[in-house]
């Protein structure tokens, strides 16, 4: 009985003293790690604002190379003018300088670094910037005032190759409030590092150390490339560890460190909760009991879980496939019930029975529509936007921005086409523009925006063509010649300082050329401003299509070739197409489209589904246009999912279609 008794004490002593004894282990390396978390943190803060303060210098830096003052011989009276109206804006920029790739200086604004026209100070940062021909972040130098800084350049590229190099020399004092940002505790010090290792800026009261070598294992460390701990001693003679974070974009880092003390408080903490804890264990073991039992319980509702999704993955691919094959199968009744009712004349009693069986057929188009999106398998290609439902969208948010003192009206014209644009783009570029508006009216007005096809796109610089214009119209003071010449380079406002950055109208301008339009600007002082996005027009709205594209024959009979495994679908189809007015030749695989385009082409375009058994239509699409580049092709498909492998420049033409749908798609080939 004393046998029995001494080994259930030893059984339930033995994982007490275990627990204890892990716990705090545990605890002493939580306490450590909070150290190495809590340096790591703040370093890598300190490193994301110094990424973002030296990032936007580097950016500002490279827009100044690509000014039109470099675009010849450097144009001087053009650099100083700019250079001093940067320079005005960021008080940080002691002076911007211009070199050439052997690192002779050309000019500095506002005043000469040293001799006027010597060598620049930091050469190994211009090599640099030559050689990468990207925007780099230099050393911190003294300069020949003896005063410490460092050059963020960018290079002048022409003609693929660098004829100047862009210098901004920045003060190193001015870096250091990037440290004081986050409140480090106390005995702890941040530092930032320059490339070559030298002292950029500390968290330390005294400044005297800036452009020394920091201490040799932070160095090692950082030659490491991955952050680590690392002991050393400070300049204040202290014993610390700490760590370092890189600077995104630079090869300089961000270096924190706590006193070494701070390691051994840990222990002691240790060993008193080891005490605390030893009483602890015997009830922690109930409650190990309970907490057991409720893990076990969450470990089977998290196998549920997962088995849930995994029914809904295999749902999914099962609805994606049944929607393909509904795709298929609605593509002849829709286009047979549009021939049907071509056909029927005016029998009243007929039309009612084909109209409610093409009704029940739409329906069952916007139900498979529905299936492929909740399959995460429908047709992901750029479409055409409606501009009157996206202003609608759009005017919350821009009554919320502009404040209540502003009036938004919105116009639209009747019958509007859609445009081809990125969306999120588009509506930024628009709130952009009424943002612009609204700052000329400080005591309140109307914004007026307005929608309506371009009447001269020559008159923006663009080819012929059709042309949507969105205006945004204000009643402000307006702009003069010279503000309105310039309105659009980058960094160029006439708000004070702080309160804009010149670039927004920049921004609009780049997304309406990238976007195949461009920005247009009128102003009157005194009588306000218009700013006007031109971009292109896309397709004809549904509508439009479904009572037109049906009745418009081409302008001569076309041969099309089309290619579909399905014998009901390519039936259709093909009677559709014949219906419409186009010759058509029909194709039940690959292997076939292939004899007949050798024995029976060429052919005005291509019709030709994707999956098919074999060779899918991708492998007719890479074949066509290696022999025929400049043949149209369009892809058949119940949804786009597995196409990656075709060129996505190839028109989709989704599954299942109406005649006038169909029309419409082909109404190009006759233009």
């Amino acid at each position: 009985m004393r046998r029995s008794t001494t080994l259930m004490v030893t059984a339930g002593l033995l994982p007490i003293v275990a627990l204890s004894g892990a716990f705090g282990f545990l605890t002493l390396r939580a306490q450590h790690a909070a150290v190495f978390t809590g340096t790591s943190a703040a370093a890598k803060f300190s490193a994301a604002l110094a990424e973002t303060k030296l990032g936007d210098g580097m950016r500002a830096v490279n827009m100044i190379a690509q000014s039109p003052a470099f675009d010849a011989a450097l144009d001087v009276d053009r650099f100083r003018t700019l250079a001093l109206r940067l320079k005005d804006g960021e008080s940080a920029w002691r002076t911007l300088s211009v070199a050439n790739p052997a690192g002779r200086r050309l000019i500095d604004v506002p005043t000469p670094i040293g001799i006027p026209g010597g060598p620049v100070v930091d050469r190994p940062s211009l090599d640099r910037a030559v050689r990468t021909r990207g925007p780099v972040v230099g050393n911190v130098v003294a300069g020949p005032n003896g005063r410490y800084a460092f050059a963020i350049r960018a290079p002048v590229i022409r003609g693929g190759e660098v004829r100047y190099v862009v210098s901004a020399v920045i003060a190193a004092d001015t870096v250091r409030p990037l440290l004081l940002f986050h409140n480090l505790p106390d005995g702890w010090r941040a530092a930032i590092v320059d490339g070559s290792g030298s002292l950029v800026a500390s968290s330390s009261p005294s400044s005297s150390s800036v452009g020394r070598h920091v201490s040799l294992p932070g160095l090692q460390s950082r030659r490491s490339g991955r952050p680590s701990f690392y002991a050393f001693r400070r300049g204040d003679g202290m014993s610390a560890v700490g760590t370092w974070s890189p600077i995104a974009g630079t090869d300089w880092s961000v270096h924190v460190s706590a006193p070494a003390t701070q390691y051994s408080v840990p222990a002691r903490q240790a060993l008193a909760l080891l005490i605390v804890v030893a009483f602890l264990c015997l009830l922690l073991l109930v409650i190990f009991v309970r907490l057991l039992s409720i893990e076990t319980r969450h470990a089977r509702d998290r196998q549920l879980a997962e088995l849930q999704s995994q029914r809904l993955e295999a749902l999914g691919r099962l609805t994606g496939g049944v929607a393909h094959d509904l795709n298929n199968l609605l593509t002849p009744i829709v286009g047979g019930l549009d021939l049907l009712r071509r056909r029927i004349g005016d029998d009243p009693r007929a039309l009612r029975h084909v109209e409610a069986a093409a009704a029940s057929a739409d329906r069952a188009r916007s139900l498979v529509a529905r299936l492929l999106s909740f399959a995460r398998r429908q047709t992901l290609s750029a479409q055409d936007l409606e501009v009157g439902p996206l202003l609608d969208d759009l005017h919350d948010l821009l009554v919320r921005t502009l404040g209540p003192s502003i009036a938004v009206e919105i116009d639209v014209a009747d019958g509007l086409p859609p445009l081809h644009a990125d969306r999120g783009q588009l509506e930024l570029a628009i709130l952009n523009l009424a943002i612009n508006a609204r700052d000329p009216m400080p005591a309140g007005g109307t914004v007026m925006i307005r929608a309506a096809p371009a009447s001269d796109p020559a008159a923006a610089g663009l080819p012929q063509g059709d042309y949507i214009a969105i205006s945004v119209a204000d009643a402000g003071m307006g702009m003069d010649d010279r503000t309105l010449r310039q309105a659009t380079e980058p960094f160029f406002t006439t708000k004070p300082v702080g309160e804009g950055t010149g670039l927004g109208l920049s921004m609009v301008h780049g997304f309406a050329a990238q976007s195949g339009g461009a920005l247009q600007l009128a102003s009157t002082p005194g009588q306000g401003t218009v700013a006007t996005i031109v971009l292109p027009r896309g397709g004809q709205p549904l509508a439009v299509a479904k009572e037109a594209g049906g009745d418009v024959p081409p302008s001569r009979r076309m041969r099309i070739l089309l290619v579909d495994d399905e014998e009901m679908v390519r039936q259709s189809t093909a009677d559709m197409l014949r219906e419409i007015g186009y010759a058509v030749v029909e194709a039940p695989s690959v292997q076939s489209a292939r004899t007949i385009m050798r024995e029976r082409g060429p052919f005005d375009a291509i019709l030709t589904d994707y999956l098919m058994p074999g060779e899918t239509g991708a492998d007719l699409v890479r074949e066509v246009r290696a022999q025929f580049p400049d043949m149209p092709i369009i892809l058949l498909t119940g949804y786009a999912d597995g196409a990656t492998d075709v060129d996505p420049a190839i028109p989709r033409f989704a599954k299942p279609f109406r005649l006038a749908e169909l029309a419409e798609k082909l109404a190009f080939l006759s233009r």
